[in-house]
């Protein structure tokens, strides 16, 4: 019986630890000695679950170098647990290597360039800002929306969808200033006018509830080293599958081999030297090329498995009074808030002069992470922190 590409791909899961459901919040065991961290908007700490689940990887490759291969790996258990966390099928997602590659996958696809534009907001991701920049430097009509008031109005969005627009991209929480777009409302717009839409979901998966199935989006993408508390190197590229049919393949690996005849090698049957074979159609087909990052999907399966566990309506309920208290007290100290009120999102940011000369040394000193810019300062609590380290952080910007 040939052995086909197809079966590769669907291999079985790697044995992973069940550590999920067992923490309440604020969660300090299942964490490290990271003090005040109140920065996973740049990237989540590692929990014990997930270290423990790296190690496991590791020691299998260490044990049996072919322990984990095409036909057995964490891949599949990896993707099902994070279509159960946004609400879709695992067969729409592909592991891609992170979420500016899934980005550019799709406007490589899509045939994004001249005669074929997108609109996007100045709250997009700032690399994605870059790639649509280089595309309308090669002639993209391309369109950008200006926040007014830490948030984007959707009203300008339509405004700027021509006949030749064919993308909506946008951050569904805008890493600057954690703005959260109304999704199922843009889609809404989009689609009324022919227009797909893009979301990078980095900023919300796992951290606010999240259904890209009742959304309507067409695409989006999440890399797994921040609020889904996994490690660097791998993202997952959801593709709406009535979608399918307008993307065109735009690079070509093993991977995307359903399968494969050889005709060159003693006692195979005669054929064309190239050989014959069959390309997948579904997401992973379309956009996989070689060999994932396997060891942080089994990283990131343990950490989903925590989050499935606790629930995101649990830790963003847990997350609300920590930012309310940041929002209500900050402004009084000369801050200027640029999160809009009431944002349900993990992330307040604030404009204040100066803020890394000002406020870097003294955060350091207390053990106090946060992310500060020349103009700007972003605190984003998760499910270790409680209401001790907002005070901390609180004094700390007082003096």
């Amino acid at each position: 019986m040939a052995i086909t590409r197809r079966h590769m791909m669907g291999g079985t899961a790697a044995a992973l630890p069940m550590l999920a459901g067992t923490a309440t919040l604020p969660d300090r065991n299942g964490f490290g000695p990271i003090g005040a961290y109140l920065d996973a908007a740049f990237t989540h700490p590692l929990g014990a679950f997930a270290v423990e689940a790296g190690r496991s990887y590791l020691k299998s490759r260490f044990d049996a170098p072919q322990a984990v291969g095409p036909r057995g790996n964490p891949r599949r258990a990896a993707v099902e647990r994070f279509a159960r966390l946004v609400n879709v099928d695992p067969h729409d997602i592909a592991v891609v290597p992170s979420t500016l590659d899934g980005e550019n996958l799709v406007n490589l696809s899509l045939g994004t360039g001249p005669g074929a534009g997108v609109v996007t907001d100045g709250l997009h991701y700032d690399g994605s800002l870059a790639l649509y920049g280089e595309l309308a430097r090669r002639g993209a009509p391309v369109r950008v929306a200006r926040p007014r008031g830490g948030g984007v109005d959707l009203a300008d969005l339509r405004a700027l969808i021509g006949p030749d627009t064919r993308l909506i991209a946008v951050s569904l929480v805008s890493s600057t200033t954690g703005f959260r777009h109304d999704l199922a409302e843009l889609c809404s717009i989009a689609h009324a006018r022919g227009v797909l839409v893009y979301a990078d979901i980095i900023q919300a998966a796992g951290a606010v509830p999240l259904d890209l199935r009742a959304s309507g989006v067409d695409f989006a993408c999440c890399g797994t080293y921040k609020w889904l508390m996994g490690d660097f190197g791998t993202a997952f590229l959801y593709v709406r599958p009535d979608r399918l049919d307008r993307l065109k393949r735009v690079e070509t690996g093993w991977r995307q081999v359903r399968q494969q005849y050889s005709h060159v090698l003693p006692f195979e049957t005669p054929g064309p030297a190239l050989g014959e074979y069959e390309l997948a159609g579904d997401a992973a087909g379309l956009f996989e090329v070689s060999t994932p990052a396997w060891g942080a999907l089994a990283v990131v399966a343990a950490s989903l498995d925590h989050i499935l566990g606790i629930g995101v309506d649990a830790v963003a309920r847990h997350r609300r009074p920590l930012v309310d208290r940041l929002q209500a007290v900050l402004p009084g100290l000369g801050f200027l808030p640029l999160t809009p009120p009431g944002s349900a999102s993990p992330i307040v940011a604030f404009a204040i002069r100066n803020a890394d000369k000002r406020f870097d040394a003294a955060l350091e000193a207390s053990r106090i992470n946060v992310s500060t810019y020349p103009n700007r300062i972003r605190i984003s609590p998760s499910l270790y922190n409680d209401a001790d380290h907002i005070e901390r952080l609180i004094e700390v910007l007082r003096r």
